[in-house]
């Protein structure tokens, strides 16, 4: 059986794979991600370092937003 974290990966990468491949001129993710560095570099860092900790489990728990909106979501269901 698929674990449904697995079918949430498989998702959001065809998801993502379909609209690269279907993007019009100059509006790819990255691109889009290069635009907003040029506008808040700092900002825009700071998010994606903060996807990346968490996806990296190099963030505590206690510190990382994800898991406070998951344990919300759960329990507000």
């Amino acid at each position: 059986m698929i674990r449904p974290g697995a079918t949430a990966w498989s998702a959001l990468i065809t998801g993502v794979l379909i609209y690269e491949a279907l993007a019009p001129e100059g509006e790819l993710m990255s691109e889009t991600v290069d635009r907003a560095l040029a506008r808040h570099p700092v900002l825009i860092r700071a998010i994606l370092a903060l996807v990346w900790l968490h996806l990296a489990n190099l963030l505590p728990k206690k510190i990382d937003p994800f898991h406070y909106l998951a344990k919300y979501a759960r329990v507000n269901r």
